[in-house]
């Protein structure tokens, strides 16, 4: 993990303060389950230029194991197509898979015309951010890393459940759950 930076304002800089935030998923194409989300969040004071003010970075995966794995076309397995998305950070999602802490993203078309949809930037656990009972084999409720290898995923974003809260934590000191944001405030970049 990167050391992180925070800059400390004036009342009066405060005020006139603007942020924006990226998230960046950078695949690594010799082991797309050794991939990096980063966290950068920026800060502009009047009409100032944007400054870095914090960064972080988490180990990641995404896509399925196998042929089609990094196929960004390829629906339920491949990984998310490159380019830019919106985003919502829900505190509890209620989906029949992803529970919990998870970001939604917006539904995009990969180079072939393919629409993808239901994608997200999540982890394993159950309601409320919680871990399940440990059983025999893969619980979608419960991280299993190493054990399993928990960071593939039907073509989202796969994080450890310690590190998806670290995250959600830093978004939200400036840009609030439940919300979605305009992409020049904060985005979600999928690159490589």
């Amino acid at each position: 993990m990167l050391a992180s930076v925070v800059l400390v304002a004036t009342p009066a800089e405060a005020a006139r303060t603007s942020w924006r935030g990226v998230i960046t998923f950078d695949k690594n194409q010799q082991h797309q389950f050794d991939s990096r989300v980063v966290w950068r969040l920026l800060k502009r004071t009047g009409n100032g230029p944007w400054k870095l003010v914090e960064k972080k970075a988490w180990r990641a995966g995404g896509g399925l194991p196998g042929r089609g794995g990094q196929d960004s076309c390829a629906k339920n397995r491949g990984w998310l197509p490159n380019g830019t998305y919106h985003l919502q950070l829900h505190r509890d999602y209620h989906g029949n898979l992803i529970k919990g802490r998870a970001f939604r993203l917006d539904d995009k078309r990969c180079p072939s015309g393919t629409q993808r949809n239901q994608l997200f930037l999540h982890t394993e656990q159950g309601a409320g951010s919680r871990q399940c009972r440990n059983q025999p084999g893969d619980q979608v409720c419960r991280w299993e890393w190493p054990r399993i290898n928990d960071y593939k995923s039907y073509g989202c974003i796969k994080m450890a459940p310690g590190d998806l809260a670290e995250l959600a934590r830093v978004f939200q000191r400036h840009f609030s759950a439940g919300v979605r944001h305009r992409l020049s405030r904060v985005q979600l970049r999928v690159v490589r």
